[in-house]
């Protein structure tokens, strides 16, 4: 019956997983338990608790007498000792999970890469590149830590149980929405793309931060102030897209170079200086290069550990 109840709708839990494993399994079942067991070492320590939780609670059920036939109920309302044992261990094992401390869970993406991840709530999170985050539900909130880089919240509605995204510079806490929030060294970026966010520095001081708008934190600012957003290049990652308006060339290098393994660098501060505006494709240096050489007759060299862009025709009439 236990198993029946979680069969309805997949299993998230350590605690879901053991009680519909404990009706039974079959092969499309094994292959979600792999699936989930492969998702985060920690799941296969926490399932393992269960079981062991399991174990002990059946030990001390065998230690209960059979019920004489003097105080036995009718055949129809009589609990047999493996009944006892079943009851005795779901309790014990839901005891585990309520009383036991929530895990953290973490989550990161390399260089380029891109991951969507679905936590315990139905919550999804997507990281763009070199991002890490840590993961804590306690009962009454849900926290995820933004270490470094970018993710894109879609929150799952719970208004008693607040969605709260921490950072060193502020925060950003929401009941059910769609958000983006990028950290840099010194900054952070946090734009709404459906429903309110509040958005506070580490000081406390908060602004509502509706859909289309945007607000960024800096160290020292008691409050950040929101402003309106372009959502498509804010927002334009999450297609492998990145779009500049009139931007210097130096800051278009730096937002590129999160997609590749090496950094790109202006080779003068002239070239660092000039203005671009594209649409780019995350990571494609071939695009860059076609778009650097057609624009500006630049091109891209590899020296020094690194990428940078040059401007070769200046370099030959300078030697000449």
């Amino acid at each position: 019956m236990i198993g029946a109840l979680f069969r309805r709708t997949r299993a998230r839990t350590a605690a879901e997983w053991f009680a519909v494993r404990l009706g039974g399994t079959d092969p499309k079942l094994d292959r979600q338990f792999a699936a989930w067991l492969a998702e985060d070492s920690a799941h296969g320590e926490e399932y393992a608790l269960c079981e062991i939780t399991w174990e002990v609670s059946q030990d001390a059920a065998k230690e209960m007498p059979e019920p004489t036939s003097r105080a036995r109920p009718s055949h129809r309302l009589g609990v047999s000792r493996r009944a006892a044992a079943i009851v005795l261990a779901a309790a014990a094992v839901a005891a585990v999970v309520w009383w036991w401390p929530p895990a953290t869970l973490a989550y990161s993406t390399a260089a380029g890469e891109q991951r969507t991840v679905v936590l315990e709530d139905g919550s999804r999170v997507t990281l763009n590149t070199r991002t890490r985050i840590s993961v804590r539900f306690a009962r009454r909130e849900r926290g995820v830590v933004l270490e470094e880089g970018e993710a894109f919240f879609e929150v799952a509605k719970n208004a008693s149980r607040p969605f709260t995204v921490r950072t060193p510079i502020g925060s950003a806490r929401a009941i059910g929405t769609r958000f983006n929030m990028y950290l840099e060294a010194r900054q952070l970026s946090v734009t709404t793309a459906e429903g309110s966010v509040l958005v506070e520095s580490v000081s406390g001081n908060g602004v509502l931060v509706d859909a289309g708008r945007r607000v960024e934190l800096r160290p020292g600012m008691p409050r950040a102030v929101a402003e309106p957003a372009d959502l498509n290049a804010a927002l334009g990652w999450m297609s492998q897209r990145l779009e500049v308006n009139n931007a210097p060339l130096a800051d278009v290098l730096r937002e590129f170079s999160r997609y590749t393994n090496m950094p790109i660098h202006a080779d003068t501060p002239a070239i660092a200086a000039l203005r671009v505006s594209a649409i780019l494709r995350t990571g494609d240096l071939d695009a860059l290069q076609a778009t650097l050489e057609g624009a500006f007759g630049l091109d891209i060299e590899r020296r020094d550990g690194g990428l940078f862009v040059v401007d070769t025709k200046a370099r030959e009439r300078k030697n000449h």
